[in-house]
């Protein structure tokens, strides 16, 4: 797990930054304030050579010099390419040299890159625009876009360009021949709320990770022709071009656009700000600048090409961009039994990871206020920032569910407690760690719902009788009988190791985030859904069933119960609060299967005939908050 687990430049900072000087119970200093700090982190850009015009300087190759850098007979020039594509379409075709990524994991992944000045592939060039401002705004300066992308690569792999070149403009009301410019104005920075003492370099850090947290900022043109008043449009061409073809309704053209000279100002901060250009590729690099700074800020997609293709005498995709160079296929194979075997050995089944997997808010509570340090827990919060800002658990750091192994990085040997709005989303995050090896994580029953009652709104909001009188609940009780399917295939090279496997796994988890479905979309449509109820037999004969549910309780790998599920449907687990369902939707989600868990549980569909495992008042226990 040595990849998943050694300490990046990306999330676990972010908390750290946002929350410098969250006390223990032994220190009851105030916390440091929080103040704008665009500035600073606009002085530390612009004294580092890092302004807006540097990043946009010499960021774009070809696949023709890619290809030929390559294929000479001096390694010391040699690229290192990351293809930020998907898994399954990097093992159909990939660059031969080329290591797959995600947008999200691009620095964990430069850190191999020993030196070598790195290319980004995605599948049109716009993606990677984000990634390499990533990286070139946290040193990695000689981070270059392959133009085109992986379109320009070979015919196999240029679908993304060949479907997206068109006229949404020509002949629209809402793009203006001869061409109208808005005239610019100024207007104020957008603001970054960060402690006092935050320095440029970790502010900038912080803003890198929230750029990659949030993954590829683009919109059609379509959408913004629809409605051009809804955005704030900049038109990031030269004005012999805005002359010769026009532009959209109501755009600017603020170009260039740097910080040292100010010209920023002249961008709307309280608008979406939208960036249009020939390709989508230098929007995308200026998209993503302009996120780092703190603006609401979209790339329009295949720029130009998407809008007036057919008039365009430079700058336009053709067939004479394919250059036909080779791909690779990844040799692959189902690997599910090497991981299956891999968990089993290593104590990691399913009955394993669901012992001693849970604790209260009063337990959390009395440990940490009692007076020994050696049973501390370290406590990540995975709710918004915003939330946790506005309320948190004292001792309590803050991250997101995608960051939370980079996280626990810092508990430093404590047991972790994740602590969510409900209690369910932290399901999820336990069993990342737990498969990452910190196997004392627990989740904290009922979230932060249990902590106060001014957080207690997610479960006040969602308790419910969905089900009674349901004519898709079966009462009295009618599951299915259990049937044997098979396994579900898990691709990858034909020499991963279980530890590799289960490594990708986990992280696939927690890129793809909380994967839950309400119970009302469950009881409108039971046939279209495979229904687990993780319930003991005598509970069901007492309350009932969702239509054409199973009951497969126990759930194991080794005893071969896993069979049972059926690996070509959506799998959803219900129990009583939706965070025991959470807990197996997660460990299914990296064996393979399409889960999802049935939200709030029977909470959620039955709450006035439970009687035991309901949410209510009792369960609030007003501690207290931190702000």
């Amino acid at each position: 797990m040595k990849k998943i687990m050694k300490l990046t430049l990306v999330l676990a900072f972010v908390s750290s930054l946002f929350f410098i000087g969250c006390s223990d119970k032994k220190n009851d200093e105030p916390q440091p304030e929080k103040q704008d700090r665009f500035e600073v982190l606009k002085n530390y850009l612009s004294n580092q050579n890092l302004d807006l015009n540097d990043i946009l300087t010499d960021w774009l190759t070809t696949a023709e010099n890619v290809y030929n850098t390559m294929m000479d007979t001096d390694p010391s020039n040699d690229y290192y390419i990351i293809d930020i594509r998907s898994a399954d379409d990097y093992e159909e075709g990939h660059i031969k040299w080329a290591v797959n990524s995600t947008l999200g994991g691009i620095l964990e992944k430069a850190q191999d890159a020993g030196g070598k000045p790195i290319i980004v592939v995605c599948y049109s060039g716009q993606s990677a625009g984000h990634g390499v401002v990533a990286l070139r705004l946290s040193g990695y300066t000689n981070a270059k876009v392959m133009m085109w992308g992986m379109c320009s690569w070979n015919a196999e792999t240029a679908g993304s360009w060949n479907s997206n070149t068109g006229d949404a403009a020509v002949g629209s009301s809402s793009w203006m021949i001869p061409y109208n410019i808005n005239e610019n104005t100024t207007h104020a920075a957008p603001e970054l709320m960060y402690d006092a003492t935050a320095t440029g370099a970790q502010v900038l850090e912080a803003q890198v990770a929230k750029l990659l947290e949030g993954g590829f900022k683009g919109i059609s043109g379509t959408d913004v022709l629809s409605n051009p008043l809804g955005y704030f449009t900049n038109n990031y061409w030269a004005l012999a071009d805005v002359e010769k073809y026009g532009n959209i309704k109501e755009a600017y053209r603020i170009q260039p656009l740097t910080l040292e000279n100010n010209e920023y100002l002249n961008l709307d901060a309280n608008q979406e700000i939208v960036t249009y250009c020939w390709t989508g590729q230098t929007s995308s690099l200026i998209t993503a600048y302009l996120n780092v700074l703190g603006y609401n800020a979209y790339s329009l997609k295949f720029g130009a090409n998407s809008l007036i293709y057919s008039n365009l005498e430079a700058h336009n995709w053709s067939a004479t961009q394919i250059m036909g160079y080779p791909l690779v296929k990844s040799q692959t194979e189902n690997r599910f039994e090497v991981l299956k075997t891999y968990l089993i050995n290593q104590n990691l089944d399913l009955n394993d990871v669901l012992t001693d997997w849970i604790t209260t808010a009063e337990n959390v509570y009395n440990t940490m206020m009692d007076a020994d340090p050696s049973n501390d827990y370290y406590i990540i919060d995975i709710r918004s920032a915003d939330d946790y800002t506005g309320g948190h658990i004292e001792w309590a750091v803050n991250s997101t569910l995608g960051g939370i192994l980079d996280e626990a990085h810092n508990a430093d040997g404590k047991p972790i407690i994740v602590v969510c709005y409900s209690g369910q989303s932290a399901g999820h995050g336990v069993v990342a760690l737990r498969l990452s090896g910190y196997t004392n994580a627990k989740v904290m029953m009922w979230g932060m719902c249990s902590w106060n009652a001014e957080t207690a709104g997610s479960w006040n909001s969602n308790t419910g009788d969905a089900a009674i009188g349901n004519a898709n609940w079966m009462l009295p009780y009618d599951i299915k009988e259990n049937t044997t399917h098979t396994a579900p295939s898990l691709m990858y090279d034909v020499a991963a190791g279980g530890a590799e496997i289960l490594e990708a796994q986990v992280a696939k988890l927690l890129e793809g985030g909380f994967k839950g479905v309400s119970g009302v979309d469950v009881l409108d449509n039971p046939t279209g859904y495979f229904t687990n109820n993780y319930w003991a037999l005598s509970d069901v004969e007492q309350y009932g069933n969702i239509k054409d549910a199973y009951r497969i309780q126990p759930l194991t790998l080794e005893n071969n119960e896993y069979l049972n599920l059926d690996a070509g449907s959506d799998v959803v687990t219900y129990c009583w609060t939706g965070q025991t369902s959470s807990i197996i939707t997660a460990y299914l989600t990296v064996l393979g299967y399409n889960a999802k868990s049935l939200k709030f549980g029977a909470n959620s569909l039955i709450h006035s005939n439970l009687e035991s495992h309901d949410w209510g008042d009792s369960q609030i226990m007003g501690y207290p908050l931190s702000q």
